[in-house]
């Protein structure tokens, strides 16, 4: 397990809330944050329906203090060396996350995904036959949508062969790697001491590091693999995009991510070069950050050991912190990439039009954490120059929205108020996942309103962050009875071509399709429908192939849009950054007659960027 490094002077605070617009459609109404700091104190108030979700906690007397699957058992109790690890995910929302309970030292450890113990360090291991008790189980871990997980272990087995990177796919365990055993993809050579960094893609495909291979000259021991195929081997794959030809050495331990369907990687180590300019950041073969070069056309070069938390969201995006050097009068220039682009940076708003900025004087790296979903969202966790420096830690998302702030209050039994005495004091470095739909799932420290520290949570946010686009217009009920509404998921960065729009309330197995135009409007009962058009001027019809849906048994349907290709009555075109398009879905209907007629949805309008 890690050494938890936690952020002094940082903390979490409430979720968003949930609500619906006057027009029917959901809203996303977020807690003021004020520079000007709160007093800590007890409270009462009532949380918020999406308030954080307690799931796992090492504060003692709490019922998500005990482990799940061991009774009697509760997590290690305190806030530092113990409780819980990094949480990783699945684009879905599943979760896995290693832990220390309060078990003498062999068995401290345990692994759950979702909640639900899956390893208990010191009991039989399933791929032995319960010949072998698992060790020691590493941090880093993974799962996807299916619920499949991969992990690393060693057992009380041979010392040597008791190295394993293991995966249980439809409930069936697999030994992916083991120590002694033959490496495939190296003919000649075996599986040396160590075994880690594991992840498993979509298909139950599992990537791993390995280090010490018997069988290859000592300096090139060390290999990235992924299903069968190694990525990078040190002393023998030199990195494109470098400034020089140097090949790979060392790798980072648990710093190997992958898109899900496994079309990109990420790899964080050094090269076999100067030390000035040896450690690297590696997507797809290509450095795409290096010490002592500048990373992106606005920075100076990296510092040395400037680069900080790496990630690739299950969509194949990139992320890198890290600090530059200084140009005057500033100091170091700390900064967060998405694919190269700053999202982040010192002495930076931390959302747009904020006179808030981020700052590095308490904290010199500014930044501790990002992470991002398959949709384009992403969340930056960061120090500001608040004059309260109990509420100068922030975690950001998609650079708009302060989604949680330090000291704000934690509803810890659910009840609906916050009068558990219990306030967020610290962020885990990088200790969160974002999901697709929008759950966010992270570790803090949580202390009382005298500010001592009462033990360690696991918390869960819903933060609707799949959802895109601002409703307009009104829609006028159809036969179903309701109103029908548009909704839209995915990105508003063009780049990203991932927009789907959903149609439902509507009648049920009726044909219908989308129109959009870049102008809002609003036109009663066009041709005779019973609805409103909501677009106008030159309007566009989604009316090719595969194009015209069915509502089914559902009354909904839905489109997935390609950005590059919207109609037009003067043929199709490609949305640009600052484009705010506007949709809308026309469906057949009947009137109160029972005769035939149309209706419309409300309209949406999507602003990209």
């Amino acid at each position: 397990m890690k050494n938890h490094l936690f952020v002094a002077g940082l903390t979490v605070f409430a979720a968003p809330e949930l609500s619906l617009a006057q027009d029917g459609s959901p809203s996303l109404n977020r807690p003021l944050s004020s520079a000007s700091g709160v007093t800590i104190q007890p409270s009462s108030q009532a949380a918020s329906a999406s308030t954080a979700e307690l799931l796992l906690s090492s504060i003692p007397g709490l019922p998500e203090s005990m482990v799940p699957g061991i009774p009697g058992v509760v997590f290690d109790p305190g806030t530092g060396g113990g409780g819980f690890d990094r949480v990783y995910g699945s684009p879905n929302g599943n979760w896995i996350i290693t832990g220390t309970v309060d078990l003498p030292f062999l068995e401290d450890e345990v692994l759950l995904v979702n909640g639900a113990l899956v390893q208990h360090e010191g009991q039989p291991t399933v791929w032995t036959g319960g010949t072998e008790n698992a060790g020691g189980i590493e941090q880093r871990c993974d799962v996807n949508d299916a619920g499949d997980y991969t992990y690393a272990t060693n057992t009380d087995g041979p010392t040597s062969s008791d190295e394993y990177v293991v995966s249980n796919v439809g409930g069936t365990y697999s030994i992916i790697a083991m120590e002694s055993a033959p490496v495939p993809a190296l003919p000649g050579s075996n599986y040396g001491t160590v075994l880690g960094s594991p992840l498993i893609l979509a298909d139950g495909t599992t990537g791993f590091r390995a280090d010490n291979i018997s069988g290859v000259p000592i300096f090139e021991d060390e290999a990235m693999i992924l299903g069968g195929t190694v990525l990078l081997q040190e002393g023998i794959t030199v990195p494109s995009g470098q400034i020089g030809a140097e090949p790979v050495g060392n790798f980072d331990i648990s710093d190997f991510w992958a898109a899900e369907d496994g079309s990109s990687w990420l790899v964080q180590g050094d090269l076999i070069g100067p030390t000035a300019t040896d450690d690297v950041v590696i997507v797809d073969g290509t450095v795409v950050v290096q010490e002592g070069v500048s990373p992106n056309a606005a920075l100076e070069p990296v510092i040395s050991n400037g680069i900080g938390g790496v990630h690739m969201d299950s969509a194949g995006n990139w992320y890198a912190r890290g600090s530059s050097e200084a140009i005057a009068p500033a100091s170091e220039r700390d900064w967060v990439l998405r694919n190269g682009d700053i999202i982040a940076a010192v002495e930076s708003p931390i959302t747009v039009g904020s006179t808030e900025i981020f700052d590095d004087d308490i904290f010199a790296p500014c930044f501790f954490l990002n992470v991002g979903n398959g949709v384009g969202d992403y969340i930056v966790g960061g120090v500001t120059d608040n004059a309260d420096l109990l509420r100068n830690g922030v975690l950001v998302m998609n650079g708009t929205d302060v989604i949680c702030r330090e000291s704000d209050p934690i509803d810890l039994d659910g009840n609906g108020l916050f009068d558990d005495d219990a306030f967020v004091d610290l962020f885990g470095n990088d200790d969160a996942h974002l999901s697709d739909d929008g759950y966010f799932i992270f570790i803090v420290i949580v202390k009382d309103s005298m500010g001592v520290q009462r033990g360690m949570a696991v918390l869960k946010m819903d933060l609707g962050t799949g959802d895109i686009g601002m409703n307009y217009c009104m829609a006028n009920a159809n036969s179903s009875g309701a109103p029908a509404m548009m909704s839209a998921l995915g990105s508003t960065d063009v780049g990203d071509n991932n927009v789907t729009l959903e149609a439902s309330n509507l009648p049920i197995n009726v044909f219908g399709f989308m129109v959009t135009s870049l102008d809002q409007g609003f036109f009663p009962n066009p041709g005779g429908s019973e609805g409103n058009l909501c677009v106008v001027n030159q309007i566009g019809r989604f009316v090719g192939p595969g194009q015209v849906q069915n509502s089914g048994a559902t009354g909904t349907f839905s489109l997935a849009v390609d950005l590059t290709m919207i109609p037009q009555p003067t043929g199709a075109v490609s949305a640009m950054a600052g484009d705010s398009w506007n949709f809308q879905a026309w469906f057949r209907d009947t009137n109160m007659a029972g005769a035939p007629t149309s209706n419309f949805t409300d309209g949406i309008e999507i602003q990209f960027q």
